[in-house]
């Protein structure tokens, strides 16, 4: 038995681009040669979790419909069979209300992850898990 442990986040965004602009890859990053490493990020969500770099291909995201279960918006995710259950719980305990937004990224991409909370959206940290693969 293989297993995985990721980081998780469930949170509300205004729109599904304002959520993407958030999460998404910046296009110049890798063009920016005039700027130094450590001063430029990969994304905003790697800024907000003190990253310069995280690799979206261990990250899987998304922006769901508020009008189902939460079962629903996020089953259809890699091994969701295997975390939803505690995802779920670990939602309710944090009072998250309206979710319609789902983060989770391999642990060893991000050292010391946080919760964002602003006027534009609220993403809160719910843990690891561990998940078989």
């Amino acid at each position: 038995m293989r297993t995985e442990t990721s980081h998780f986040w469930f949170g509300k965004f205004r729109s599904e681009a304002e959520c993407f602009n958030f999460l998404g890859e910046n296009e110049t990053y890798y063009e920016e040669d005039d700027i130094k490493e450590e001063d430029k990020y990969i994304s905003e969500f790697a800024r907000s979790q003190s990253e310069n770099f995280l690799d979206h291909d261990f990250m899987e995201s998304g922006f769901e419909n508020e009008n189902v279960s939460f079962e629903e918006k996020f089953s259809k995710y890699s091994y969701a069979d295997q975390w939803i259950v505690e995802a779920k719980s670990r939602s309710k305990n944090q009072n998250l209300e309206s979710i319609n937004t789902i983060v989770f990224i391999s642990k060893d991409q991000i050292e010391k992850p946080v919760s964002i909370i602003n006027s534009k959206f609220e993403l809160l940290y719910i843990g690891e898990i561990e998940y078989e693969i």
